[in-house]
């Protein structure tokens, strides 16, 4: 048998190997005692850590949390640059490279015709890189303080480039938006612009930090410089070390970046920044969960809920994160038998042999290989990952990547806290909205929103964040003056609501009420004027009541922050050609919107009626065909075509073109128009 005494000194190992020198173990503490969860207590920074716990902090920057998020100039070159095949994305015809130009990293897309010649090209330079490289690293870009994923990411394990994580099945191209939940995760803390979503001050620091697992260091800086020491064995109250918090206050430390979920809900006026080490994570956000049969797969960042699957878990009172991770050394450095004397300083290898002789349960057994097997993760290609959900193996792992973010049919939201409750219910709903237009499109999650939202804000009518995205709901459902009153409720508890002022914008000018679109775009934009999307839309309401000057202000605006705004490039040339018949100008404009989005079928059409207006007929045809290629149905390039032919004096062919246009739109009058003249 394995004796008490035995065991007593497999603990002791174990704190000697994990925490250095301090073999004694207090007491937990509970959160409340640690003084630098006080919302006055700053954060210091690394360097302030680094300034005595030095070996702690050179260890630490090697692991990957600490090289999860860093300037491109400063990384160490991993990747494979030579013969160098392109990344081909037949879904949206598009070529992707990575290449080093001048010292710089630089991701370029490309588009060929049929012959083989390049009819497009788009590159961007690599600013930051996230991502410690040990599986894989995705690279951004950086514009006006807006920070953007690229569409390639090198894959470490197979040593190969591919499309960016979810880019298989949404190809965001270079726009895919840098939110503050990711950068929380991979990045210490950030000067973030709320509500842009993805704009940051610089500079940006580089990689998770000290402070993220230990709360903010000020006081605890100011206790040493004061030289304020505690005894051997106390508890250092100035600073918060997880190994004495409480069970789940120890376990949240880790699971506010390896609690994935499905989707994750901030709790009333909290983000990402709020969470500090000691508190439980549930007072700052809900996570929710699907766990439908069918779920039982593993994410790259899904090391909690997959933990708390295992039989250890549930039956342990003790085991956390730190019991087989000591997060200030890399994975790398621990030997597999670290892990596996974990095991067995649990399990007796005798009484498992009884119970399964047929398995390997000696003393020098990898555990680890047989009941945490590697496999590839659900939601990124290309990773051999660890599932830490401590299992006996009946067969092997699946090879497939799971859904990959795609889902066949409705999925019910779980909250993983177990909260209930009305705000319980109210963040339920607003998690069903936000995964409709993040996740999985279908009208089923909408619904089951509208019910809980309408049922539970009743009682709980302070509730901004509620009302908003019953607003969402709504509008997306198609109820606009439903969506109206609930984004008015929005307003009225909180008049400086930067999205439900610009959503009433966007309600009134579909309603075609510019006097009231107008009202509410300024009002948005006067409580933050960073986001560039308000402004193309305050330009389309000014541009349809006749306000030329201000609508292409609006649209410089826009542009300006960012510079790769196509459908405002689009809008702005549609002023300049139409309503002041600046031909070229209106020109550069489509061209500049044709080259960020190729696919832009508005501004082929407009190039078609600039090439018309030259008499530039062929042109003409070809911008008109693109357009068609791209989206058959729509019927301004059908009106082209039509002209074209006519020019040409194929009038059996224009006939069939407006035919077309009238098999689309039966009530077309100008088709039928022109079908009448032609036809006589």
């Amino acid at each position: 048998m394995f004796s008490l005494k035995n065991l007593l000194i497999s603990l002791v190992v174990f704190l000697v190997i994990f925490f250095g020198k301090q073999i004694f173990q207090p007491k937990k503490s509970t959160r409340s005692e640690f003084k630098n969860l006080n919302p006055s207590i700053k954060y210091v920074g690394d360097e302030e850590c680094a300034a005595c716990h030095d070996d702690i902090y050179n260890s630490f920057i090697k692991t990957g949390m600490g090289r999860s998020f860093y300037p491109s100039e400063s990384a160490e070159v991993i990747e494979n640059y030579d013969n160098n095949n392109p990344v081909y994305d037949s879904k949206n015809n598009y070529y992707y490279l990575s290449s080093i130009v001048n010292d710089k990293i630089v991701q370029t897309e490309y588009r060929l015709n049929k012959s083989g010649t390049k009819i497009h090209e788009r590159s961007k330079v690599v600013d930051y890189i996230i991502g410690s490289g040990n599986h894989n690293r995705t690279y951004l870009t950086m514009q006006n303080g807006f920070i953007t994923e690229l569409p390639l990411t090198w894959y470490s394990d197979k040593k190969k480039w591919d499309l960016s994580p979810g880019y298989h099945s949404n190809n965001m191209r270079f726009s895919r938006p840098i939110v503050e939940e990711c950068m929380h995760c991979h990045n210490s803390f950030t000067d973030y612009e709320p509500l842009t979503p993805n704009k940051y001050n610089a500079p940006l620091p580089s990689g998770i930090g000290c402070e993220r697992c230990h709360g903010p260091g000020q006081l605890h800086v100011k206790s040493r410089i004061d030289n304020v020491n505690n005894q051997k064995g106390e508890i250092d109250f100035t600073i918060v070390n997880p190994t004495h918090l409480p069970f789940q206050e120890q376990l949240d430390v880790c699971q506010q970046c390896h609690l994935q979920g499905e989707i994750s809900v901030f709790k009333q006026g909290k983000q990402s920044n709020d969470f500090r080490p000691g508190m439980l994570l549930s007072h700052v956000k809900s996570i929710f969960m699907d766990l439908s049969p069918d779920s039982n797969e593993f994410r790259i960042a899904s090391h909690a809920e997959r933990l708390a699957k295992s039989a250890c878990f549930k039956e342990s009172t003790t085991l956390t994160c730190i019991t087989c991770h000591n997060p200030h050394v890399p994975v790398k450095d621990y030997r597999r038998q670290s892990f596996n004397k974990r095991c067995i300083s649990c399990h007796e290898l005798k009484m498992m042999s009884l119970k399964n002789g047929s398995a390997n349960h000696r003393p020098a057994a990898d555990c680890v290989r047989c009941h945490m097997p590697q496999g590839n993760t659900a939601d990124i290609p290309h990773v051999n990952f660890t599932d830490h959900k401590i299992q006996i193996i009946k067969s092997s792992l699946s090879k497939k990547t799971g859904k990959n973010g795609s889902y066949k049919k409705p999925i019910e939201l779980t909250n993983y806290f177990r909260e209930t409750g009305g705000y319980a219910d109210v963040q339920k709903g607003i998690a069903y909205i936000r995964f409709y237009e993040s996740r999985h499109e279908h009208k089923n999650y909408l619904e089951l929103a509208v019910a809980l939202l309408e049922n539970n804000l009743i009682n709980s009518e302070q509730y901004i964040s509620g009302w908003y995205h019953l607003g969402r709901a709504y509008h997306l459902l198609g109820d606009l003056e439903k969506a109206e009153s609930a984004y008015q409720q929005t307003i009225k508890l909180d008049s400086a609501h930067v999205l439900a002022n610009a959503q009433l914008g966007i309600l009134n000018l579909e309603s075609e009420k510019l006097e009231q679109a107008d009202y509410y775009f300024s009002r948005s934009i006067n409580h933050n004027s960073d986001i560039p999307v308000v402004w193309n839309n305050f330009g389309q309401s000014l541009m349809l009541s006749d306000s030329i000057a201000s609508a292409l202000t609006a649209y410089d605006r826009a542009i300006k922050l960012n510079p790769d705004y196509a459908t405002a490039y689009n809008n702005k040339g549609e002023i300049l050609l139409y309503k002041q018949n600046e031909i070229e100008k209106a020109k550069v404009n489509f061209l500049s919107c044709l080259k960020i989005d190729p696919d832009n079928v508005y501004a082929l059409h407009n190039m078609s009626n600039i090439s018309i207006v030259e008499g530039e007929w062929k042109n003409a045809m070809q911008y008109a065909k693109r357009a068609l290629d791209i989206d058959t149905n729509f019927v301004p390039s059908y009106g082209t075509l039509s002209t074209v032919y006519q020019r040409f004096g194929k009038i059996d062919q224009a006939r069939d073109v407006l035919l077309k246009i009238l098999d689309i739109e039966p009530n077309n009058a100008d088709a039928i128009k022109i079908l009448e003249t032609i036809s006589d």
